[in-house]
């Protein structure tokens, strides 16, 4: 039972830290774009598409229709705060921002015990016990403080050593009562519940018989389902966590089952109903009843009340997920909202409607044509499953505005708000002018959170391609998002946006100091070194480098490094001064190798987890600054810089010879180009190699280095 609980928590925990971190998990980079035909755990946005987490989805519907989803899981990893709504997200992100978050004292309240044992339920079972016990008659005061006693000092760890029921015989053996001995007898079968002893659990239950307390006779009903439920599930799992083929748990499931038909069958509003009905849905699960599984959970995310369903409709849509919703077809659903967010998964392709997704393919417009019946009374629903199909798959924006009609009002839902985002983003695609103008509509218009962030990303990424970045920066833009902006100032904007963006004092710090560096970096790696030198003089006198060990900050804020330090291997003036000289001769062998200095020291070499990543690496055509970058000129490269003194018949001993050390050094340690993306034979490499040694061997250089790689 330890292995396999340690298994469970290990489902849950990883089935929510895969998008949990959307927003700082390294090894998932959101894509900022509104149009996504893939999955991206980290890339969901507040439109219904099939790009996004099928989760997403799904809760923006359920939000939809039941206003309140409910706090997110208790088991849930807390959230990194986020500057804005307009960054994708995953679907924890989503969750809690929903939610609310739950408070520490949610967190917590079960202690230490793993997550899904039996034992989880031991203290609101005492809390619910000494209550029944207190309304009970006809039991002596002597009797109830015993009985009340031994249930508060019941605090089993569920573990296989656990001994109970031992602790609980003696203490109730003096209760001689009617009434008290079924309360002494619910305790000693709750005590072999706890201990593993489900076949003394259930005989112990069953020999209760009619009782004068309500509580008392529910309880028992309930426990019943719950003994043989977990008696499925010591045989439920094979050695390796996957459910078990053994025949010997049908059984007992087929039991437990029953016990739950009955308890919700006498008990229909019961205080245990939502947790049987939960239940109920595990004994589905681990008996592979699909059809079953799948009723509970349509019949679950009808429920009108929260306190008819045992968990939040977050952790609801995450277990239907675990559980089901992977293997789930859209021929095997006819609830509209299921069905809905399957047909959206089914539409996700590689950017080639003609590719398969995950083997599968991408569904057709037949195909939905015939769903028709299921969407009866959902008409806005299902028109936007077929629009979305024609902009995603057909690629036919046309139909998408045949589809969806213009309706301000629609926008404030997460459905409404999708459907006018779409007829927004195909009117962008037919050149329709109108289409900014509804951008701006739904930026003003959103009320449910993302809704803006996802609105404002599709107004900038309209704006970046139509020639409009004096619109973005405007003094009253709505494109206020702090990342959107930067995103545009890093990899799109001119020099004279750049500058001006530093120079107004109105706009926030970061943004101007990304403004700034972002100026001062490319002039400098795009050969603008006369521009540099006039702009260098923009950095505030009390700017100060940023410590190596400062995270909080982006690495492309920190302008003071563009002052310059002096080569620790290389004899160098002023950074300020190397840009002067080659402004006047842009070959000039020590400031190109100075230069090549700054670079290498300032992590300037293409890194994909260094500031070039967020200075040079364009993202894709169809992101957020994916177009084609508004600074002129081609990036710096150390090893050219290297081959050029190399080459040139006056560059001086010592400068060819730092030249060539630095430019086998490119390739070390790995073989790999460090400096450019060229491919250098190891020819080539060795050439260099060994003119270092042959030309200049008194050079600490050639003295230095022993291998080409």
């Amino acid at each position: 039972m330890k292995r396999l609980w340690a298994l469970v928590l290990m489902v849950a925990i990883t089935s929510w830290t895969g998008s949990a971190y959307a927003s700082a998990d390294s090894t998932c980079y959101p894509a900022w774009k509104v149009k996504h035909t893939d999955l991206s755990g980290c890339s969901s946005t507040a439109l219904l598409s099939p790009g996004n987490d099928t989760r997403v989805n799904l809760l923006m519907l359920l939000k939809d229709r039941h206003v309140a989803v409910g706090p997110a899981s208790k088991y849930s990893y807390e959230i990194p705060e986020r500057r804005g709504d307009a960054e994708p997200f995953g679907y924890s992100v989503f969750a809690l921002a929903l939610g609310p978050s739950p408070t520490k004292a949610e967190r917590d309240e079960t202690g230490s015990f793993p997550f899904g044992t039996r034992c989880m339920s031991n203290m609101a079972g005492g809390a619910d016990f000494i209550a029944a016990l207190d309304k009970a008659k006809n039991i002596p005061a002597a009797e109830r403080a015993t009985l009340a006693a031994v249930r508060t000092t019941l605090k089993p760890e569920c573990i296989e050593s656990e001994e109970a029921l031992s602790t609980v015989e003696p203490a109730v053996a003096l209760v001689k009562s009617k009434q008290g001995m079924a309360f002494a007898r619910y305790l000693m079968g709750a005590a072999s519940f706890y201990d593993g002893d489900y076949v003394a659990a259930k005989a112990t239950f069953a020999s209760i018989g009619k009782t004068e307390s309500p509580w008392l006779g529910e309880a028992v009903a309930y426990m019943l389902g719950r003994g043989a439920l977990n008696a499925s599930m010591a045989v439920a799992f094979d050695e390796y966590g996957s459910l078990s083929e053994d025949p010997a748990n049908s059984g007992a499931l087929a039991e437990a089952e029953g016990a739950f038909l009955a308890y919700l069958k006498a008990y229909p509003a019961g205080q245990y109903a939502p947790s049987a009905r939960g239940l109920l849905r595990r004994v589905y699960w681990l008996g592979k009843r699909s059809d079953k599984l799948l009723a509970e959970y349509v019949s679950q995310f009808a429920q009108k009340g929260a306190a008819k369903r045992n968990v939040t409709l977050p952790d609801l849509v995450q277990e239907i997920d675990i559980k089901l919703l992977t293997d789930l077809k859209p021929g095997e659903v006819n609830d509209p909202m299921l069905l809905a967010i399957l047909d959206l998964r089914a539409m996700r392709h590689d950017g080639d409607p003609a590719k398969k997704d995950y083997g599968e393919p991408v569904i057709t417009r037949a195909a939905l044509v015939a769903q028709r019946p299921f969407f009866a009374g959902n008409d806005a629903l299902y028109n936007y499953v077929l629009a979305a199909h024609a902009f995603y798959v057909a690629n036919d924006a046309a139909d998408v505005l045949k589809l969806i009609p213009a309706n301000a009002q629609e926008s404030s839902s997460y459905l409404g708000f999708s459907r006018q985002l779409l007829r927004a983003l195909a009117l962008d695609a037919t050149g329709n002018p109108a289409a900014r103008q509804a951008l701006i509509g739904l930026v003003t218009a959103a009320k449910q959170p993302f809704q803006r962030g996802s609105a404002e990303l599709a107004l900038a990424m309209h704006d970046e391609r139509h020639k409009g970045m004096e619109r973005v920066f405007a003094t009253n833009s709505l494109i206020r998002d702090a990342d959107l902006r930067e995103i545009l100032l890093r990899y799109h904007a001119s020099p004279a946006m750049l500058r001006q963006r530093y120079t107004d004092t109105s706009a926030p710090a970061q943004e101007r100091q990304v403004a700034l560096y972002t100026l001062l970096y490319k002039e400098l790696t795009r050969g603008a070194y006369a521009d540099f030198v006039r702009d260098v003089t923009l950095i505030p006198a009390d700017a100060r480098p940023k410590p190596e060990d400062d995270y909080t900050a982006p690495l492309y804020t920190d302008i003071a490094r563009f002052r310059g330090a002096e080569s620790k291997e290389f004899a160098c003036p002023a950074l300020k001064a190397v840009a002067t000289t080659l402004s006047a001769k842009p070959k000039d062998a020590t400031s190109l190798l100075c230069l090549g200095e700054f670079v290498r020291a300032s992590g300037f070499d293409p890194d994909y987890y260094g500031v070039t990543k967020y200075l040079d690496d364009k993202p894709d055509k169809d992101e957020l600054g994916g177009t084609t970058s508004l600074f002129p000129g081609t990036r710096f490269s150390r090893l050219e810089g290297y081959k050029t003194v190399i080459a040139d018949p006056v560059a001086g001993a010592n400068n060819k010879a730092y030249a060539l050390y630095r430019a086998v050094y490119c390739f070390a340690p790995s073989g790999y180009n460090g400096c450019d993306a060229a491919e250098v034979p190891k020819t080539q490499r060795k050439a260099w190699f060994q003119k270092l040694k042959t030309d200049y061997p008194a050079s600490p250089w050639a003295k230095k280095i022993k291998y080409y790689w």
